[in-house]
């Protein structure tokens, strides 16, 4: 089918707040608490990049023509990836930490249970609250585990633990985004039915907020005590995560993409991979507030302009081209 420009924009979006968020994550001043205004900003938008990323993955596998050979050449590709955004950052990663790619080669791999599911609005619902209910009940198994443990692989068992359950992005509960953005395209809600949900979820998270206030914990943290975790995912997170995704839905679906940011759509697996190698080798910067606040908003939306001279010159040098030629062999 035709691809809409909409949907890559809304995937532009998503890789733009995730290299926004890495790059604060790399620049932040050691002595800037997570509780700063600007953080809070930061990671409440960046928080939604990964959210948003694999709804609108849920999204285009609908439209995708899924056959057994496809999945496994995907999930392959997806996982050397991996292995290759791991061996960039090594820092951040082990060489074969799950991540999200690893997620997304799952996901693929799986697609043919959650895009039958999500054809039943019912079942939708079901699964999705059964996905919410069950990752409550295992969070008290993992989530004590700080960054090093959900990325630290000491052998084959580890690894397959951290792909379901107790990785970064592991499949429950991260399969619930992708079931989200399949039924978004199955059943094409109204722009005043998203805002109308998206409203009912901001009214739970303001709640999510008071609470935080009257227990005197910090609202959202990457991980550690708080209402909201990110790492792991626990439910706050979950429905403000949705929340949010409906909104930046409603306002970007069927809006046309004026200013390129399209184009980073397009371009969001190469983006991906390639962001970490600056990060990398500028990790030990150490810099102000302010001198750090201007490298993270001008690292970020310099990929924007470099999109835009890629697809010009360059459209068919990419990560999605490679992997677009593999499937298409015979």
């Amino acid at each position: 089918m035709r691809r809409r420009k909409d949907i890559d924009q809304l995937r532009g979006v998503a890789i733009l707040l995730m290299v926004m968020v890495h790059s604060a994550a790399t620049w932040a001043p050691s002595d800037v608490s997570t509780t700063n205004l600007l953080a809070l900003v930061i990671g409440g938008l960046g928080g939604l990049a990964a959210p948003l990323f694999v709804t609108v993955g849920g999204w285009v596998t609908v439209q995708s023509k899924w056959t057994l050979r496809k999945a496994l050449i995907r999930f392959s590709f997806l996982y050397a990836a991996q292995i290759l955004v791991n061996i960039s950052a090594p820092q951040r990663f082990d060489p074969f930490s799950p991540g999200v790619l690893t997620l997304f080669a799952l996901l693929y791999l799986t697609a043919p249970l959650w895009v039958r599911i999500s054809k039943n609005i019912q079942a939708t619902v079901l699964v999705g609250i059964g996905i919410i209910t069950l990752n409550h009940i295992l969070l008290s198994g993992h989530e004590a585990l700080d960054w090093g443990d959900r990325t630290f692989v000491g052998g084959l068992l580890e690894h397959i633990r951290h792909l379901f359950l107790t990785g970064t992005y592991p499949l429950l509960p991260w399969i619930l985004f992708s079931l989200f953005g399949a039924s978004l395209n199955n059943f094409n809600p109204s722009r005043r039915t998203l805002l109308i949900l998206g409203s009912g979820g901001c009214s739970i998270s303001a709640y999510f907020l008071y609470k935080s206030i009257q227990e005197k914990i910090p609202f959202a943290q990457p991980s550690g005590e708080a209402m909201l975790t990110f790492f792991p995912s626990n439910t706050p997170f979950l429905i403000a995560a949705l929340t949010g995704v409906l909104l930046i839905w409603a306002m970007l679906e069927n809006k046309d993409s004026k200013i390129g940011i399209h184009h980073l759509g397009r371009l969001s697996l190469t983006l991906y991979v390639v962001h970490f190698i600056p990060l990398s080798i500028f990790a030990n910067t150490n810099l102000g507030l302010s001198s750090a606040s201007v490298l993270v908003l001008g690292y970020t939306l310099l990929w924007w302009p470099l999109s835009l001279v890629h697809q010009r010159l360059f459209p068919t040098r990419s990560l999605e081209s490679v992997l677009r030629s593999m499937t298409e062999q015979r």
